[in-house]
């Protein structure tokens, strides 16, 4: 196999993959898609600098430990306290930094989930790429297919499930209203995925001699995907019904109209409304439509946040600019203008 197929195919099995469970998991934030620019930004972290910095930090820190005790338990002591340490800080930082400077895009639980997955794939992307092209040098096409079924399909959604925890940890402490969770579900969502990515690299390490511990990856791993799609579903419920809520008293205030109200405070409807431009070819309708819904959107999660948070100044003036914006903005008057 010529190097340049090789590399192709490495490239083509470790990234494409993540970019489907990257949409889906975009599809499933329904109600406030979040801008595009800032999704990319998190999916090339977790494929850039995280990879960079983990790497460095774990051969510094491996280093010593390789110098003090045999070289099978420092390995182990690499894949099941180094590496997960090392990733998920480097990870998490751009959890951080979204929700320090982007804070007004951070709504719900479900938007730390996204955007913790979007860096776990992007991270995902890189190193099975170094997995599979070293596996198709070393080992040829059958020990990569093997590697490229565990990894892009069995435990594909692991990277994304391991940051999406701390992600939630973040969002729910933006959300929270006591100190107490404020401080404490951030660094439980960190413990959460820390402790998530060592659960399945020293079960997966100690599976390679002895089979049975890679069922308790299995295990761990699935059940904490599922309980992370648990919240997206919960989460997203709450948000249709936020919605309904906050944007009601917007009919008597004339910002919406109640035909708008009852579009926006439905899934399906949205749905229905802009399919039914884009089958007309009036792409221009299809995506207005989108934009105003998101505005109308934002306004009801930002209503919600005034009610909960009484002295958050820049939710208040949020909320004041979104209802001109949503006012001003009728759908005919939007598709006119563009």
């Amino acid at each position: 196999m010529s190097f340049l197929v090789g590399l192709t195919l490495a490239v083509s099995v470790g990234v494409v993959p993540m970019v489907g469970y990257a949409l889906v998991l975009w599809w499933f934030d329904r109600y406030e898609k979040e801008p595009l620019g800032l999704l990319l930004a998190a999916f090339l972290w977790g494929a850039l600098p995280a990879v960079i910095f983990s790497l460095i930090l774990e051969l510094v820190l491996g280093l010593p430990i390789s110098l003090v005790v045999a070289p099978e338990t420092a390995s182990f002591v690499g894949a099941a306290v180094v590496a997960p340490v090392a990733e998920e800080l480097f990870k998490g930082a751009a959890l951080v930094l979204l929700f320090v400077f982007f804070a007004g895009e951070m709504d719900s639980l479900i938007d730390g989930v996204l955007y913790g997955g979007l860096v776990g794939f992007g991270f995902a992307a890189v190193e099975n790429i170094l997995y599979f092209g070293g596996s198709l040098m070393e080992s040829g096409f059958g020990q990569f297919v093997a590697l490229a079924f565990f990894r892009a399909f069995l435990f594909g959604l692991n990277h994304a499930m391991f940051t999406g925890l701390i992600g939630l940890g973040l969002a729910w402490g933006r959300s929270a209203s006591s100190m107490l969770a404020k401080v404490g579900a951030p660094l439980l969502g960190l413990a959460a995925g820390i402790g998530a990515h060592a659960i399945h690299n020293a079960s997966v390490t100690l599976g390679a001699e002895m089979g049975w511990p890679c069922l308790l990856a299995f295990a761990s791993d699935w059940g904490a995907v599922a309980m992370l799609l648990g919240v997206i579903v919960w989460t997203s419920v709450r948000e249709q019904r936020w919605i309904e809520r906050w944007l009601e008293d917007e009919v008597e205030r004339d910002t919406l109209t109640r035909k708008d109200y009852e579009v926006i405070s439905s899934f399906t409807a949205r749905m229905a409304e802009r399919w039914a431009a884009l089958l007309s070819g009036d792409v221009e309708r299809w995506w207005v439509l989108g934009q105003y819904y998101r505005l109308g959107t934002e306004l009801a999660f930002n209503k919600r946040r005034v009610s909960r948070f009484p002295d958050d100044e820049r939710a208040e003036a949020r909320v004041e600019r979104l209802r001109v914006a949503v006012a001003e903005g009728q759908v005919e008057e939007l598709v006119e203008t563009g």
